[in-house]
């Protein structure tokens, strides 16, 4: 399995409230159509005394997105897609992309979990 960890920073001028509801709405609807996905998670970092052993982790960032397929091949193919376009493009809408730290990774087999939801 490939996974893309990425952790966003929402554009200046938006608010966490309309970055929150853009993300977790029209961005995951868009996500969870690329071709190839297995899995798409996301999540909204903690912060101060919930951030739990390094509560000044990250501070500037929101988010937290993680994107599993099956192979480095199948990511690569799903954002060269029409839909991994789309993806990109409304990503720039709120996403502050010079700030976007990108973790790929190669799971170890039989460690992948995929969820039914």
């Amino acid at each position: 399995m490939y996974t893309m960890v990425i952790l966003t920073k929402r554009v200046a001028g938006l608010s966490r409230d309309e970055f929150f509801e853009h993300y977790r709405t029209i961005h995951r609807q868009l996500a969870r159509e690329l071709p190839g996905l297995v899995s798409y998670q996301q999540a909204e970092l903690a912060h101060g005394k919930q951030a739990w052993t390094a509560p000044e982790a990250f501070p500037h960032h929101d988010a937290l997105s993680i994107y599993t397929f099956d192979s480095y091949d199948s990511a690569r193919a799903a954002f060269d897609s029409a839909q991994g376009v789309t993806v990109d493009a409304d990503t720039g809408t709120f996403i502050d992309w010079p700030n976007v730290l990108f973790i790929p990774a190669t799971t170890f087999p039989g460690t992948h979990t995929p969820t039914t939801r």
